[in-house]
């Protein structure tokens, strides 16, 4: 059987597409994200889980909002200031980095410097049930954001 031969064999093309198939599914396997998977959605925090059995749970998620644009930069809703600032990832890491906000006097009981803090700790990202989360640095928590 000549090289040519051994090429047109249909079972031959058949495994050979095969195996393309399943090494293509198994470079997507893994769960990594495409970084576009968290830009252009209005992202709003849910909570945040401390590992020291603490939490943050902001009364109205929709005060605490970032949007991840394709250009790099984020846009942020800390209650009652806003802000931005910029962000990277490789892979499934996230660097987060909000640079500047409004300096609104907000409540005494608002949550926008620990929503700011923990955006600044950004380390992993993830995607459940439609949720994104994000490890935060140190193993200090996880923010889970909804949209």
């Amino acid at each position: 059987m000549s090289k040519q031969d051994f090429f047109r064999t249909p079972s031959i093309l058949f495994l050979i597409a095969v195996l393309l198939v399943a090494v293509h599914s198994a470079s997507r396997a893994g769960g990594l994200p495409d970084p576009e998977n968290i830009t252009d959605e209005v992202w709003k925090w849910h909570q945040t889980l401390y590992n020291n059995d603490q939490k943050s749970v902001p009364p109205d998620p929709s005060h605490y909002t970032v949007t991840f644009n394709p250009d790099g930069t984020i846009n942020i809703r800390a209650d009652c200031n806003r802000g931005g600032g910029t962000f990277s990832t490789e892979g499934k890491r996230i660097s987060v980095e909000v640079t500047h906000t409004t300096r609104a006097m907000c409540p005494p009981e608002s949550l926008e410097q620990a929503f700011i803090e923990d955006l600044n700790a950004s380390n992993i990202f993830f995607f459940s049930d439609g949720n994104l989360y994000i490890d935060l640095k140190y193993h200090k928590g996880t923010m889970k954001l909804g949209r």
